[in-house]
């Protein structure tokens, strides 16, 4: 039976419309490869999904959100709005087990699957659409970002508010499939983060190790003397270290070295770097401070672990506080290398221990 006009323009329009699709996905796999060989972050592999949503498969916003199991939330990771312009987190959502909690929840929790509508702009008040107020999250399409063994860790939603474009339920399909493809590229991301970890994280603390230590420092020392810039090392050494260990276990010994770099973390800027140089013995790297910051920095860090609560009970029954030592150093131009760098903020580190201990050293500059 032969077809019609109309019908064939229908079926071809349908093809290219695949076509688009998988053109787009091969190009969002390309353009990831390039990502993770670069090292690049979470964000940018969102950013590269989102932006593959909107122009590949044509809708004016969308968004990526993922469930926090543990937090009991989801969040939106990314959005993205119809300039192309990137947006952080909304309010978080529930995410509960009980169905009818959330559109979001009851998604997570196989409640309800992908869905498509257009009959969006009824939701929408027309003063606020002639006032080009932002609605916030509207969706005329949730499709379930899903990975191995069909787990479900969140959902991809995408609007078509402002260009009125319908969706048909192929529309819907190609979302799906796209929300599957994504999932698989954040399950490869969150693997290859997980592995790289291992080579470059301490297993105990959590912060880097001294072999990340020994790449990185370098690379700092070469380029704050190519755009003379700032950079400050300092050292912390835990007194006495030995002696929790013997008095009180091994166990306990792990705990401090824990609190203690937890404290280092959580006092510290992102782009700073804490690492566990080895037993009691941690560094840090802090870009962009001169002097004066690093002493600010140092004395903050030393009064937050020297009056934090001991996380070994036996140690706060007796009493006993932790006592930490530390030195510092900041970059200048008649350092010559990075050797030096740690050379200085050894002696200053030395200089502490040997005026008594539990305080920071001064300055070599």
């Amino acid at each position: 039976m032969a077809l019609r006009p109309l019908q064939k323009q229908s079926l071809l329009k349908k093809a290219l419309r695949e076509k688009k699709v998988l053109s787009q996905e091969v190009l969002m796999y390309q353009r990831l490869m390039e990502v993770m060989r670069n090292e690049n972050s979470f964000e940018d592999i969102l950013k590269l999904l989102i932006t593959s949503v909107t122009k590949g498969l044509g809708y004016d916003r969308a968004g990526i959100f993922l469930a926090d199991r543990e937090r009991g939330i989801g969040q939106r990771m990314i959005g993205i709005d119809r300039y192309g312009k990137f947006e952080g987190n909304c309010e978080d959502l529930p995410l509960s087990p009980v169905k009818g909690t959330h559109w979001f929840s009851d998604i997570v929790h196989g409640h309800t699957k992908a869905s498509f509508t257009n009959n969006l702009r009824a939701r929408i008040k027309k003063k606020d659409w002639e006032k080009n107020i932002d609605p916030g999250v509207f969706c005329n399409a949730l499709a379930p970002i899903v990975i191995g063994n069909n787990e479900i860790i969140g959902v991809l939603a995408v609007d078509n508010l402002f260009t009125r474009r319908r969706l048909k339920k192929s529309d819907l399909l190609s979302l799906m499939n796209f929300a599957t493809q994504a999932g698989l590229v954040i399950e490869s991301f969150r693997l290859h983060e997980k592995i790289r970890n291992l080579t470059i994280k301490d297993g105990l603390t959590g912060v880097f190790n001294r072999r990340y230590f020994d790449n990185f420092l370098p690379r700092e020392v070469l380029r704050c003397r190519r755009y003379k810039r700032f950079l400050s090392l300092l050292y912390v050494d835990l007194d006495h270290f030995k002696k929790v260990n013997d008095v009180y276990g091994h166990l306990a010994g792990d705990l401090v070295l824990k609190h203690v770099a937890d404290h280092l973390v959580k006092g510290l800027r992102n782009v700073d770097m804490v690492v566990r140089m080895g037993g009691d013995e941690f560094a840090i790297i802090l870009p962009e401070v001169g002097p004066d910051g690093a002493k600010m920095v140092a004395d903050r860090l030393f009064k937050s672990i020297i009056e934090s609560a001991v996380p070994v009970e036996a140690m706060r029954h007796r009493g006993e506080k932790i006592s930490i030592s530390m030195g510092m150093t900041c970059y200048s131009e008649s350092i010559s290398d990075y050797k030096e760098l740690m050379k200085q903020a050894d002696e200053s580190l030395y200089r502490a221990k040997t005026s008594g201990r539990n305080r920071v050293g001064d300055l070599t500059a």
